[in-house]
């Protein structure tokens, strides 16, 4: 560890490998100088540096207010086991919708790495849930380690 308790800057693959295994993290959107971060899981598409959400809106979402609104978006992906042991990746770049009919590849990189959650937590009946597919384009990352 450095001498300030920061950590140590992580190397591009080191960030890649971790984006790639976590599949978790907060996505933060902003409005009118309103910052709201939900809890997202994703896909890690390293070939075209993004993520790929598959993002859930129930009636009157302000998840999908702040997503019209947000110029560029910032996904921060951590753990913390202890004082000694954390990462943390902070990605920013535009969010983009990309619709119902992606390519089959892309659906089945999201499924192979996010931590999907059940529908039903989110106190919405399941059909009154539209998921669109979204994707993040990294623009920008940075990471840092205890290690």
């Amino acid at each position: 560890m450095t001498e300030n308790g920061y950590g140590t800057e992580m190397s591009d693959d080191e960030i890649g490998r971790y984006l790639y295994e976590r599949g978790v993290g907060v996505l933060s959107l902003a409005r009118e100088e309103v910052a709201y971060g939900i809890p997202v899981s994703y896909g890690y598409d390293g070939d075209h540096d993004r993520c790929l959400l598959d993002l859930g809106f129930g009636p009157e979402s302000k998840k999908e207010r702040f997503l019209e609104t947000t110029r560029r978006s910032c996904l921060t992906v951590y753990e913390w086991q202890s004082p000694t042991d954390w990462h943390s990746v902070v990605a920013t770049g535009d969010v983009n919708e990309l619709g119902d009919d992606i390519a089959y590849d892309l659906e089945e990189r999201y499924y192979e790495h996010a931590r999907d959650v059940e529908l039903s937590v989110f106190g919405v009946p399941p059909e009154d849930v539209d998921l669109q597919w979204y994707e993040l384009s990294i623009d920008e990352v940075s990471g840092r380690t205890s290690r």
